[in-house]
Order: C-alpha cells, then structure tokens, then sequence
C-alpha cells in the first residue's frame, strides 16, 4: 500500500502541478498584464475626465464672461466708458468667475484697440509683443476661434509661474465682427494636483506632444520622452501598449481628450509592476515543494499504521449503506480511525438535524405565504368599486361628487403603480389635474397654469414625482393666501437636459428656512422619515433612477414665492409601459 500511495502522489498530485504551472505561466502572466493595463487605463481615464472638466471649466467661465453685455460693449466701444466705469465693470465679471468656478485666475480682456482690462497688470511691452504675434494675428483672422496654450505666465504678466491657458476671440454676432480676445489662465498646479494620483511618471501633453504637466513637476514646455512617442499615441483615441528601449521596458497608456486634442499618458516600469508577482511565484514554488515532500513522508509513514484499520472501516461503512442516515457506526482501532468514525457519526447526526430543519422552514414559509396571499387587497377592486360609486353619483345628478371620484381614481389609478414607477410627462400632468380638481374643493379657487411644449409631453418622468411638489406648494406656500393663488408648471429642453419647474406666488420663505431645506434636500437619504420633506423623496427616487447629476432644486424669496426645479435627462417615455426603477 506504501508504494501505491507514494506512486499515486506523484503521479496525480505533485506531476499534474507541475505541468499545470508550467503551461499556465505565460498564459497567466499575459492575463496579469491585461488587467493591470485595464486597471492603468481606467485610472488613467478618470483623470482625463478630471482635467477635460477643469478644461470645460475655463471655456464655460469665458464664454459667461464674454456675453456680458457690460463686457461686450467695452470691448465694442470701448471711448464711452471712463477708465473707473471699465475697472468696476470688470472687476464684477472678475469676481463671478472666481466665485463660481476658480479662485487663482489670470483674465485678460483686450479690444482690438489695444486697451486691456485684467486680474493682473500688463505691461505695454509684453502687450505689444502678445498682440503682434503670428498665432494672435492667425487668432483674430476669424470669428469664434480659440487656442490652447501653455508656458509661464511671463508672456503676458511680469510674475513668472506655469500656466495653461485659453485665449479666446470675442466675436459680435451675428456679424461675426471680432470684438477682442479674452485669455482665460489657470496655474499649471491645478492640472499637476490631478496627474499626482496615480503610479510611474504622468503627463499631460499638447498636439506636438509637448508636455503641458507633468505629475512629477517641471518640463513644462519640453519633448515628450522617446517611449511615449515610440508607443505611437496618436493612432487611438485610447489604448495601452508595451514599449521597451534600453533594455527596459515600459506599459505606456494614454487617453486623449476630444476638446483640444490634448492627451494624458501614464507610463509605469513593466519591472516595477512583476516585481511583486515574480516574488510571490518563487515564494509559492518553495512553499509548494516543503507542502508536498512533507505530504508525501507524512503520508506514507501513517499508511502503514492504517491499512488494516481502513479495510474494516470501509466493510462497516458498506453495511451502513441502506440505512439512510440511521445507524452509526462503531469501529475499534487506533485513534485517527476512531476519529474518523466519530466524525463520521457526527455528520450523519447534523445531516438529520438539517433535513428536518429544512423541511420545518419550508413548512413556516407555506403558511406564510398563504396568510400573505389571504390579507392582500387587489387595488383593480378598489378602482372597480370607486368607479362604480362615481356612476351612481353620475346618475343622481350630483356631478360634484362624480367629478371628485373621478380625479380621486385617477390619482390612485397612478399611485398603485401597475405599469412600474416611470411615466410621462403628460400622464404626470394629467395626475396633477385631477390632484388640483380635488384640492380646490377644499382650498377653494387655486389657478393652475401649465406651459409645456408638445415635443416634451411624452419626456420621461417618474411616477408621481409632480404631485408632491404641487402639494407642497398648496400646502405651505399658499396656506395663507385669501385669494388669487395661481401655481405655474412650465419645462423646456437645455441640451441633454429636460428642466420642469413648478413656481407659486405665495409666501415664500427666508433665507435662513431655504438654506436648511437644501441642506435637507442633500443629506443622507437613511434620514429618520421624522424629518423628510416630500419634495426630499422624489428627489432620492430621482437621483437613485437617473444618477446625481439630476434631482431637485430649491429657489424662493420671502414675499414673491417659491419656485421648485426638476432636472431630469432627455428621455422618451412610454405611455403606459413605465419600468421599475
């Protein structure tokens, strides 16, 4: 028996190992290679999309800017204004820039006379040299044209730090006559803080792969390194390629951002990324070894102890084989087969208990859920019988109370959610008719005014997202309102967008109350249901369904009403087939 154990663990335990890791190594450490270059490429990505936001930032700001009327007719006629009128004119446009988008900014606006207004002075010599430059004569050839930039800031300021920079035409329209340039710059900092993150050496380069950031600091202005370019970079949008030069080799990942042609690449040492897995190889190889000699000696020193026992145990087993979990079984002989025994017994024991467990929860269950079946209340039943109620009101001729059940069935017809928790946009409009028809019973004359454009009827919304806003605005906004209460729906489409706004003209709230209801509206959705709003769960429902870019907003002034938008993405709905949530 010995030897048939010991020829059995090298035939079917330690060989097949061997042969299995030989085959499976390169196959393995290709599919490590791919995911580490997925995991560089997603990482990667996400700080493209960080700095295409910073980056979409800046053209916002200077577009925002250069629609300013103030701004456009100093620059269109710049003799009118005094030099105080220009400097208090474009401080406020300096200053709605750094509140709402970034606070260490270099603007620059210049008229095609010559006159600047800026965040920083600049000197006539370095405007003179700015202005008269090929790429700004090339820039102000044509109307809406811009150029992305990088250097120190000493082309156009006398202080000297790394910049990125946007330098923009002003163009009237719809003349299309260039009015000026504005030059939008950031610290280069801002782009290196996002490059920083992740592993090896990070850049982020410009068209002829000059190096516009660099996570590790410096080399604004330089070549891209010789791997990068030899990586071929510009033949994918994205991709990920192995380069080696010198001797070493390198993983070489970039992405390219779609505004400017600009792209991020990441190269990381190939050696520094195996380092830890051939590690972890050699010590497994070791460990594996000591597993199996010290098996195989172990192994065949117990076999010899044991053969005479095991043939008993197994005749005993043998017998036990129709009696189905009943009998346990006794063995005389040494220890481990004793042990071995009376596990045995043990799991026999346990597999009994489990069985009837088992069988006694599935029974609990049945009940359960026969006694759920029974206390379930069919709502087609209620409708039925409210639709019944409100013809025999119909043929009484009390058309007040036919009117209230029929809005009074659509509402719940709405509520009871047969068709999923999506609607459209004309079904939530139709919901709100009749909530507003029950309503003005009891809050009397309460005029509604809806100006939603056709093409928008059939936007997909979330089922009864609408009536607690109306209800909100019944019940607080208008509460104390005598007479002339009037609540306007009205939504347009801005882009990728559907805006649905829901105003009143009643009472409105202070500052202090509208601040606390957005902190509210934002807070942690696990709030004690205490202290939830209704307005604060359509937008939870809206936020888990479409994302956190959409949701609710809250506008109010004391005195002129409240006004509450809805931000939902363009979709087209069904009407009638709305899907779960």
């Amino acid at each position: 028996m010995r030897n048939r154990v010991f020829f059995s663990i090298l035939c079917f335990l330690i060989a097949p190992v061997l042969i299995s890791m030989y085959l499976l190594d390169k196959p393995l450490e290709r599919t490590i290679e791919h995911k580490i270059g997925e995991s560089n490429q997603d990482a990667l990505s996400l700080v493209t999309y960080n700095v295409k936001l910073l980056l979409d930032d800046m053209v916002q700001a200077s577009v925002e800017m250069t629609l300013q009327a103030d701004i456009r007719s100093v620059l269109k006629d710049p003799g009118q204004y005094s030099k105080y009128e220009k400097l208090r004119l474009s401080d406020a446009a300096f200053k709605r820039v750094f509140s709402s988008y970034f606070t260490n900014t270099d603007i620059t606006l210049i008229d095609r006379y010559g006159g600047w207004l800026s965040t920083s002075y600049v000197p006539d010599a370095k405007l003179s040299a700015y202005t008269g430059s090929d790429w700004y004569s090339s820039l102000m050839s044509q109307p809406y044209r811009q150029l992305w930039m990088s250097g120190d800031s000493r082309m156009l300021y006398l202080e000297q730090r790394p910049m990125v920079t946007l330098v923009k035409a002003v163009s009237d329209f719809p003349e299309g006559q260039n009015l000026g340039s504005i030059s939008f710059s950031v610290p280069e900092t801002d782009v290196r803080k996002m490059l920083r993150g992740l592993d090896g050496a990070v850049y982020l380069l410009d068209k002829e792969d000059r190096i516009v950031s660099a996570g590790g600091g410096g080399m604004q202005g330089q070549q891209a390194p010789e791997e990068i370019v030899m990586a071929g970079i510009h033949s994918s949008r994205q991709g990920q390629s192995i380069v080696e030069k010198d001797g070493r080799k390198w993983i070489v990942s970039h992405d390219t951002i779609g505004l400017n042609g600009w792209t991020t690449v990441q190269m990381v040492p190939y050696d520094k990324v195996f380092e830890e897995i051939v590690t972890i190889r050699r010590t497994n190889m070791l460990v594996l070894a000591a597993i199996f000699i010290v098996f195989t000696i172990v192994t065949l020193s117990i076999s010899n102890g044991m053969s005479k026992p095991l043939r008993l145990l197994r005749k005993k087993m043998t017998e036990l084989e129709s009696k189905q979990f009943h009998s346990t079984i006794q063995v005389a002989g040494p220890q481990e087969i004793a042990a071995l025994s009376q596990t045995y017994n043990d799991m026999v024991r346990e597999i009994r208990h489990l069985l009837q467990r088992v069988k006694q929860e599935y029974e609990q269950k049945e009940d359960m859920r026969f006694r759920a079946l029974q206390s379930q209340i069919n709502p087609h039943f209620l409708l039925n019988t409210l639709n019944n109620i409100k013809w025999l009101a119909y043929l009484r001729k009390d058309d007040e109370v036919g009117d209230m059940l029929s809005s009074l069935g659509g509402i719940l017809e709405g509520s009871i959610g047969r068709d999923g928790s999506l609607a459209t946009l004309r079904q939530e409009l139709d919901y709100i008719g009749s909530y507003m028809n029950l309503m003005k019973m009891s809050l009397g004359a309460v005029s509604l005014e809806i100006d939603v454009p056709d093409e928008l009827l059939d936007q997909e919304a979330l089922k009864m997202m609408l009536q607690p806003v109306v209800e909100n605005c019944l019940m607080h906004g208008l509460k104390d309102k005598a007479s002339g209460g009037a609540i306007r729906i009205e939504a347009l489409r801005n882009e990728e967008q559907v805006i649905v706004a829901v105003s009143d003209n009643g009472a409105g709230m202070a500052e202090a109350r509208l601040m606390e209801l957005r902190k509210r509206l934002e807070a942690d959705a696990q709030e004690e249901p205490s202290r939830r709003i209704g307005i604060k769960n359509v937008h939870d429902r809206i936020r888990l369904q479409y994302g956190k870019p959409y949701g609710i907003k809250l506008d109010s002034m004391e005195g002129n009403g409240t006004t509450v938008t809805v931000l939902l993405p363009a979709r087209k709905g069904r009407e009638g087939h709305g899907g779960e949530a």
